[in-house]
C-alpha cells in the first residue's frame, strides 16, 4: 500500500475542511468588521456574514467536498443539491443565530469567542447531513 496514497474518507475530511475553513473565516471576519468598524449589532452582523459565506460553503462543496462524480448527480451544481444545501444552511444558521443572541446579546459574552466557537460547533452537523443527505445523487 502507498503511504501517501489518502483514501476517500480522508480526502473528502480534508475537502469539508478546506471548504469550511474558507467560507467560516469569511463569515467569522465579515461579522466581527460590521461589529466593530460599521457598528452593527451582533445578529444582523452574522446576517450579513452568513450570507456572504453561503455561496463559498456551496459551491466549495459542490465541486470538491462532495462532487458529482462522486455522489451520483448530473452535474456538480443541481437543483436538488442546492435546495437541499439552502435548508442545512438555513438549519446551522438558526442554531447560529440562536447562539449570537443568547450568548452575545442576552449574555454579554464576547463576539470573537461567541461566533469562533458556533461556527465549530455546527459544521460536525453540517458534514453528515450535507454527505448523506444534500449532496446525495440518485445512485446512492
Amino acid at each position: 500500500m502507498n503511504p501517501l496514497k489518502l483514501d476517500r474518507r480522508t480526502v473528502e475530511l480534508a475537502c469539508f475542511g478546506a471548504v469550511g475553513l474558507a467560507a467560516s473565516l469569511t463569515h467569522f471576519g465579515t461579522a466581527i468588521w460590521l461589529i466593530e468598524h460599521a457598528g452593527l449589532g451582533a445578529s444582523r452582523a452574522n446576517i450579513l456574514a452568513f450570507l456572504a459565506a453561503l455561496p463559498i460553503s456551496y459551491v466549495g462543496h459542490a465541486f470538491f467536498t462532495f462532487s458529482a462524480k462522486r455522489y451520483g448527480r448530473g452535474s456538480d451544481l443541481t437543483r436538488q443539491s442546492a435546495g437541499r444545501f439552502v435548508v442545512l444552511a438555513m438549519t446551522g444558521f438558526l442554531l447560529n443565530q440562536a447562539s449570537v443572541v443568547l450568548f452575545v446579546e442576552t449574555l454579554g459574552c464576547p463576539p470573537r469567542i461567541v461566533f469562533g466557537l458556533t461556527i465549530l460547533g455546527v459544521a460536525g452537523f453540517l458534514f453528515i447531513a450535507s454527505k448523506f443527505w444534500a449532496f446525495r445523487g440518485s445512485s446512492r
